[in-house]
């Protein structure tokens, strides 16, 4: 009895495993900022290419050979990473027409440090595709004004023939290191600065239908 109770106690990471690769393993451009956690800068490290993996149809745990997507970074490449399922880590790489998420091996990972942001630093026009955020330094505090969109600002007649949906916030607040909640009425826009880029996601109440601020937001 004992024995075969060890048996089943060493199994058992095994489908917890599976279920986190089936059921929790999003990691995707627009999704991002919101499903991700312990976000950080990080660089890449290794001789080789290090391809993004997709998220769907068994990966990442297929590997590499299965699972990229064509996106891959190399060795001193800066990339953003989220949170860990096994030996994978979620990651975004900026470009400049956006950027790509996938999961990577975190063993190519290295953390670079971080420093506690001053309010000069939040300061700026910062965008995200047609989505946008304009902070400014108001005293001890921040006040942002931002507009989102969907699908687009400017979508075709075919798309959205009443054009597109759109969202609004325009709140002020006192942030907490590289954190800051900006709330307007029901609207919550949650923010952390880290270097170039601003993790943005909100609470699904700030505009019309889909609207989210969700993004990796830079400085245009």
């Amino acid at each position: 009895m004992l024995l075969r109770s060890l048996c089943l106690a060493l199994l058992l990471p095994l489908p917890a495993l599976a279920s986190d690769m089936a059921d929790g393993g999003s990691c995707r451009n627009g999704a991002f900022p919101s499903d991700q956690s312990n976000f950080a800068q990080a660089r890449v490290i290794g001789a080789q290419r290090l391809y993004l993996l997709d998220d769907m149809n068994g990966c990442p745990r297929k590997g590499e050979a299965a699972c990229r997507h064509g996106t891959y970074v190399v060795n001193g490449d800066t990339v953003i990473s989220g949170r860990d399922l096994g030996r994978y880590r979620c990651v975004f790489f900026p470009n400049k027409v956006g950027g790509s998420a996938g999961w990577v091996d975190k063993a190519r990972l290295q953390k670079l440090p971080t420093r506690t942001p001053v309010l000069t630093d939040w300061a700026g026009h910062w965008r995200s595709g047609d989505d946008s955020l304009v902070i400014r330094v108001q005293g001890n505090a921040l006040s942002v004004e931002g507009d989102a969109y969907w699908p687009s600002a400017n979508p075709s007649p075919e798309q959205r023939p009443g054009g597109p949906n759109m969202g609004q916030v325009a709140a002020r607040a006192v942030p907490e290191g590289e954190k800051v909640v900006f709330s307007e009425d029901m609207c919550e826009v949650r923010a952390q600065w880290l270097g170039d880029a601003l993790l943005v996601a909100d609470n699904t109440e700030c505009g019309g239908m889909n609207v989210r601020f969700n993004g990796v937001y830079r400085l245009k």
